[in-house]
């Protein structure tokens, strides 16, 4: 038979109260008092009813996390960050992957509010979709992430990935690479539109034309690295290779290694995103370093901070990037 509160505080020989504070944090108990109710909750398997919490106070501990695609190092990391900090504001958290997909983000979303949701950290699919429409009915903050919006509608933490693509391109221009192709993400992205502009404006401050020939386009998967990758290599003046995903950067490096084509005396490249497996390649990876783990954690500080107050101006937190050289340019 299943216990309730109660008997967890006949157990622990503590009030009811106290045990719904340990519960629910709401109040300062005891280490030791702690400990016991723990116990007590430990011995008789108990099970707290959040759903049942949730519907009589019209809200909960829950908060949603909507990525466009948690099989990517970068917003799996994220995940890892926001999940640990908030279970030590004793929190939990729903997962959501829209594999990058309008659609199949709106039913996320609106699966997220049958949850009753304390608020939602989102990676938007989109810059121009209305997100307001979505959440207008409903009485929770929102805070963006990694992509800005065209319109202010939340608050938002994002990595200035403009500013470190235009250095990173610099870099192989002083390295004496002229015929320098970029493969992107999905061009409606703010980060594509970040990176490419970089990008860009490297080239123009240097005098090197422009070459959309020599530019791609694609969703950030492995594959799409990889035939982009294959597609603008066909150009055989191309010296380097600036690519703006890390899941692109996989495929790219999977392509040159396939081919036979000898980094970095045939192609330099620099990819983004810096995880393990960039310091093991041969030759290692150069590539940008986001700060994954602090873009998800000031998320939740933030969202924090709005569920706590509603009424303080929408803010945009900006983060940098780092360029780490290594021997493949």
């Amino acid at each position: 038979m299943a216990c309730g509160i109660k008997d967890v505080a006949t157990a622990a020989g503590v009030s009811i109260a106290t045990v719904s504070h340990v519960l629910n944090r709401t109040r300062n108990v005891s280490d030791a008092t702690r400990r016991k109710v723990e116990k007590a909750m430990k011995d008789l398997e108990y099970c707290p009813n959040y759903l049942a919490k949730s519907l009589k106070e019209n809200k909960s501990n829950v908060i949603g996390l909507v990525v466009p695609d948690i099989s990517n190092f970068f917003f799996t990391e994220i995940a890892g960050a926001v999940e640990m900090r908030l279970r030590k504001l004793g929190y939990n958290l729903i997962l959501c992957n829209t594999d990058e997909n309008l659609e199949q983000e709106k039913q996320q979303i609106a699966h997220l509010q049958s949850y009753m949701v304390s608020g939602m950290i989102i990676a938007p699919t989109t810059r121009e979709y209305n997100y307001r429409k979505l959440f207008h009915t409903y009485d929770y903050p929102v805070v963006f992430i990694d992509r800005r919006l065209n319109t202010p509608q939340g608050d938002c933490v994002y990595v200035d990935t403009k500013s470190v693509s235009m250095e990173s391109t610099e870099y192989l221009i002083s390295k004496g690479h002229k015929r320098i192709a970029f493969i992107g993400a999905l061009p409606e992205l703010s980060t594509t539109v970040d990176r490419f502009g970089g990008y860009a404006e490297a080239l123009k401050a240097h005098g090197i034309p422009l070459d959309m020939d020599i530019v791609g386009f694609g969703g950030a998967k492995d594959d799409s690295g990889y035939e982009i990758c294959r597609k603008l290599l066909s150009h055989k003046d191309v010296t380097a290779l600036f690519v703006s995903t890390s899941m692109m950067s996989i495929g790219a490096m999977r392509y040159l290694v396939e081919s036979n084509i000898s980094i970095p005396d045939e192609i330099a490249i620099i990819g983004f995103d810096d995880y393990m497996w960039t310091g093991i390649t041969s030759p290692p990876l150069s590539t940008i370093k986001q700060p994954t783990v602090e873009l998800g954690e000031r998320a939740t500080d933030i969202l924090m901070k709005r569920i706590e107050d509603r009424n303080t101006d929408i803010r945009n937190e900006v983060l940098k990037a780092h360029l780490i050289i290594r021997e493949s340019c």
